[in-house]
């Protein structure tokens, strides 16, 4: 009776036997329970119902399932696995992106048979006609995202034995876009409306202005988040609207959460100057910085409409909300503030994003050092 494996042996009938450990009896005796086949493969199968409490197939069976997968298919294994690993607004914008844009062109072909050359089409489609209106292409950095996203679904797929390694994946390259900040007429010019029947939603573009603070982490702030001597912004948690993926009705809903990243947690110093505003204004610890009678609250929309009016007003044109946060950091790198505390206040991970993303050289800062180029060489 020749054996293969634990407890498997091939019967002198022809018929393969697999036992396994059923019970112990009242005197901790070990039961033997048995099951027949017509193959080891199989013996091992109906033994793994017993051993692990499922049914685990054989690496041929594996392999056959594997690749009818499509790309559809492993991305829902991947959204299951990460759905607890990553913050709901995270989790929300990936399957935006996958169900607006990359199942739609990939979902279907198999996971297997995927190439770089088809990525590398999949690429080239939506820079050049990617946009859901069909108003023209989408942005490097858009598409790069994207890309980023189908990357980290082929590794899970290596990961889980779906497909084997080696997969690369070509990123278009990222040209700089230029960002808006205002110039120094511009701010002043917005300063002036701002403080002019000033306002709670004024209040908080000012703040933002001068402390380079997010609008998701101005619509979460509360009032408990600034110190009793209006000095000292805390950043602890963030606001954001976000599509809701739980299909209950509603399109999207209000989240409050964490801040962007570990960094982004952090204490920004509050210019003096603002403190008598604050004082104006301050209410329960526990409130909402931006509360009004019709809502406990104010969302980004909300505030970027705010903004919007106010720039109408100032006579101010070409800016976004995000602006004021470049603003800011030009603003402290013209006025000799160091790398390191500024990259500090912005909740960046390092300097490089601080320098690279949020550091502009306006023109009077460009003549200023032509002056002193010409007051070194003696002209």
């Amino acid at each position: 009776m020749p054996k293969t494996g634990r407890n498997i042996y091939k019967r002198k009938d022809g018929r393969w036997e697999g036992r396994y450990i059923k019970e112990r009896n009242g005197n901790g005796k070990i039961v033997y329970g048995s099951v027949y086949g017509k193959t080891c493969t199989e013996i091992k199968q109906k033994l793994s119902v017993f051993v692990f409490g499922k049914f685990m197939p054989s690496p041929l069976v594996a392999e056959t399932e594997n690749q009818n997968l499509t790309f559809a298919d492993v991305t829902s294994k991947w959204l299951s696995a990460i759905s607890l690993k990553v913050k709901p607004s995270t989790f929300a914008e990936y399957k935006n992106i996958l169900n607006l844009h990359i199942i739609p062109l990939l979902g279907k072909r198999k996971m297997q048979g995927l190439s770089a050359k088809e990525i590398g089409c999949f690429s080239k489609e939506k820079l050049e006609n990617g946009r859901t209106d069909g108003n023209g292409g989408l942005s490097a950095k858009t598409v790069s995202d994207m890309l980023s996203i189908i990357k980290a679904i082929f590794f899970f797929a290596e990961k889980e034995k779906i497909i084997n390694g080696g997969f690369v994946i070509t990123y278009p390259k990222n040209q700089q876009k230029s960002m808006r900040v205002l110039s120094r007429q511009e701010q002043t010019s917005l300063e002036n409306i701002l403080k002019d029947g000033i306002d709670i939603h004024k209040l908080g573009i000012l703040l933002c202005l001068y402390t380079g603070i997010r609008i998701g982490e101005l619509c979460a702030l509360q009032w408990k988040d600034i110190s009793s001597g209006y000095d000292v912004l805390s950043v602890r948690q963030t606001l954001q609207r976000i599509k809701n993926i739980n299909g209950d009705g509603t399109k999207t809903k209000i989240i409050i959460d964490i801040p962007k990243s570990q960094r982004s947690t952090r204490d920004v110093p509050i210019p003096k100057f603002l403190s008598p505003y604050l004082r104006n204004f301050v209410c329960e610890s526990n409130e909402y910085f931006l509360n009004t009678p019709k809502s406990i609250f104010t969302e980004p929309r909300t505030m970027q409409n705010h903004f919007a009016k106010n720039l109408k007003a100032a006579n101010i044109a070409g800016a976004n909300f995000h602006c004021l946060r470049h603003s800011f950091a030009t603003r402290c790198i013209e006025a000799g503030v160091d790398i390191k505390s500024l990259s500090e206040m912005l909740g960046h991970a390092n300097v490089n994003i601080t320098l690279n993303c949020y550091v502009h050289s306006s023109f009077e800062q460009k003549r200023e050092g032509m002056n002193k180029l010409e007051q070194y060489i003696g002209i």
